[in-house]
């Protein structure tokens, strides 16, 4: 009685000290709402990106691109955009496609980033032709049906001296608004037809501190709080008291890529595209959006995009970008989960797709769930990395030279259950920061050997 009485007492303070630990965090967020939804992916392993929202009733549309799959590795080819709806933001349902051949595009992987617009009664979609120019789709509603309004780009090649694509549309009082451009931003007003400019494109201007021109990305994003208003690209923003600027930049946005703001239920959120299975096959999440006394955006302590700064790859819904390298072949099975395959010679190789992009220097080690099925002693590991997050796309390789990487050897014991085999990043000695691609050699010194993966964490 004794025992179970201190065992009581001490899992109440444990639970007291993690519950006065868990609110202590949650009162360093200026205006905490504990009912705000999180979503890590509204449509997870589908490779979308660009998310751009509209609410209309009670409904909320996401127009995004598509990526066309998880193997590429130079470029973001972007074979469609899809229209994803929700109620409750938690729960979202496929729509629609919207092909490049509905469009002056034709059939090509141009499909970039756009925006969405009402007025009317009418519903439009601004589309990028990739880097080049911009288009405009007309609808009755927004389930369709979706016809290209000009058959010609909007926004054309030489414009100005940036380049005509990512539109963002922002109206106020009536008077609708589009933002363009890589780099330096353009803003012009939309015409009463919506599909014809107004006036002639202006400079949209964000300023350092000290006066001096802060260079943008591509995409801008706008959005109205109280008299503020801002400017986001990526994950860093700006803002100002005037739609057309200047803005003066602050730094750091929520973690993520392309994306839009709005309010849902009295409460802000940002919905940002991220790399869930690589840089060029990417998903969709949502995080409320807070905003400290002074009125900048509050950064959370972690701030990371899904699904970072680890990698848990469980084979839920997909094999997850994971492909035989050499001398295998991989299948998912569906029910229970995980992948497998046969050895067809000595060394065998599963890997990741690349560009994974993922800050291994924060994460402690790679766990494993295998079933040994074959009699193995040994699995292996191998991490392809980088050191310059911020040229990953330059510095990382299209296609890794496993025969010249560190392996890492761990035992595996001789059994026909599920078995967690946890392997130390310390061991390795030549480990980069950012990791790139990582691979496995499920039965290494075996051939015509099944293996069998359930799961792989990096953490």
């Amino acid at each position: 009685m004794k025992h179970s009485l201190i065992t009581l007492s001490l899992s109440i303070i444990l639970f007291y000290a993690c519950s006065t630990k868990e609110k202590t965090a949650e009162n360093k967020i200026p205006g905490y709402n504990p009912s705000a939804i999180s979503v890590n992916s509204i449509a997870p392993d589908r490779g979308l990106a660009d998310p751009h929202v509209i609410i209309v009733g009670d409904s909320i549309y996401a127009m995004c691109g598509h990526d066309r799959d998880w193997n590429i590795v130079d470029f973001c080819r972007m074979d469609h955009w899809e229209l994803w709806a929700s109620n409750n933001l938690t729960d979202w349902d496929h729509k629609l496609n919207i092909l490049p051949t509905q469009t002056y595009i034709g059939n090509q992987d141009n499909c970039w980033a756009g925006d969405l617009a009402t007025k009317d009664g009418k519903y439009y979609w601004y589309f990028s032709n990739r880097n080049f120019n911009t288009g405009v789709m007309e609808a009755p509603t927004m389930n369709g049906p979706w016809k290209d309004a000009l058959g010609k780009p909007l926004l054309p090649d030489s414009l100005t001296p940036t380049k005509s694509y990512d539109p963002e549309v922002y109206e106020e009082n009536g008077v609708y608004n589009i933002i363009f451009g890589a780099g330096q931003y353009y803003i012009a007003t939309l015409g009463d037809d919506m599909v014809s400019l107004a006036d002639k494109p202006q400079k949209l201007m964000v300023l350092n501190d000290d006066g001096s021109r802060k260079p943008t990305g591509d995409k801008p994003a706008i959005f109205k709080r109280g008299e503020w208003y801002y400017l986001f690209w990526g994950n860093k923003y700006s803002m100002s008291k005037n739609l057309k600027g200047p803005y003066t930049f602050k730094g750091d946005y929520i973690d993520g890529g392309h994306g839009s703001a709005f309010v849902w239920k009295d409460q802000w959120y940002s919905i940002q595209e991220n790399h869930e299975t690589n840089a060029f096959y990417r998903g969709v999440q949502i995080r409320p959006l807070y905003f400290n006394n002074d009125n900048t955006v509050y950064i959370p302590e972690n701030n990371f995009e899904y699904p970072l700064p680890g990698r848990t790859y469980n084979f839920k819904y997909t094999t997850q970008g994971w492909r035989s390298e050499k001398g295998t072949d991989l299948i998912r099975n569906e029910e229970p989960v995980y992948i497998y395959g046969k050895s067809e010679s000595k060394g065998a190789i599963i890997a990741t797709t690349p560009f994974i992009h993922t800050p291994i220097y924060l994460c402690n080690q790679v766990k494993i769930v295998t079933k040994n099925i074959s009699g193995t002693n040994s699995i292996k590991l191998a991490l392809n990395g980088y050191d310059d997050p911020t040229r990953f796309t330059r510095v990382a390789p299209q296609k890794v030279d496993w025969s010249s990487e560190e392996w890492v050897s761990s035992k595996v014991e001789v059994t026909d259950e599920w078995q967690e085999i946890i392997i130390p990043l310390s061991q390795f000695k030549t480990r980069k920061k950012h990791l790139h691609q990582l691979a496995i050699q499920p039965v290494p010194s075996k051939t015509n050997a099944d293996w069998i993966i359930k799961s792989v964490i990096v953490e």
